[in-house]
């Protein structure tokens, strides 16, 4: 059984018909993109997978290096402080050993003292009626000597049993043989008097001070042997 189309339906098929080609055309133009998208689309996910494995591997890289500088620098300091202990050691140990020598020598310098000491002659007294002894720069001695001179022609006075006497206070020096002397006449031989003379102001201190200030000053050497003379 045939199938009318009516001319209407013809127009419309011819012009399909007609247009196909061109929509052909198009389809193939799009396919040919597409193809080239997806290819393009192929190598830029080739090429972000390739900067990813680069990515990760100079992480990896770099992880690496860190973890070798932190370690090198670990051991660095380990044998920084290793020889920091070594020579803190050695310090202690020969500051112990300074001080180990330094206590021998201290022991050995007093038993040198003791031994220097024992043979030092015992010091000689003092000669008679000497009272103060100075020391001039050199060595020589200022002695200050006490005479007690009997005064036989006074007469003792009423409650005193001391006898009379004259005293006589000499500053002497054995190395320039200069002299200074003080008296006092006529006075009951006692040992307030005594203490009197040699503590007065104008007696015993003044020769005291004299003897000091000269053994401050002079540079003479002693002489073979001088004493004090009443």
């Amino acid at each position: 059984m045939f199938r009318i189309i009516t001319t209407a339906r013809l127009a419309e098929l011819d012009n399909l018909a007609s247009a196909f080609p061109m929509v052909r055309s198009k389809c193939d133009g799009l396919e040919k993109d597409l193809e080239t998208e997806r290819r393009r689309t192929t190598e830029l996910t080739v090429e972000a997978e390739q900067a990813t494995a680069r990515f990760h591997q100079e992480l990896a890289n770099l992880n690496q290096q860190a973890d070798a500088r932190v370690a090198e620098a670990r051991a660095s300091a380990q044998r920084t402080e290793q020889r920091s202990t070594a020579l803190i050691n050695a310090a202690v140990e020969r500051a112990n050993g300074i001080e180990r020598l330094a206590d021998q020598k201290v022991r050995e310098l007093n038993a040198e003292i003791e031994q220097l000491k024992a043979k030092l002659p015992h010091p000689t007294p003092n000669p008679e009626g000497v009272v103060a002894r100075f020391q001039n720069l050199v060595g020589a001695l200022i002695d200050l000597t006490l005479f007690v001179t009997e005064d036989t022609n006074a007469q003792p006075g009423y409650g005193y049993s001391s006898k009379c006497v004259d005293l006589k206070l000499v500053s002497l020096c054995s190395g320039c043989g200069y002299r200074k002397e003080e008296t006092r006449d006529q006075v009951y031989d006692t040992p307030e008097a005594r203490t009197s003379f040699l503590d007065g102001l104008y007696d015993g201190v003044k020769l005291k001070r004299w003897a000091q200030e000269h053994a401050e000053t002079c540079r003479a050497v002693a002489l073979p042997l001088q004493r004090a003379a009443a």
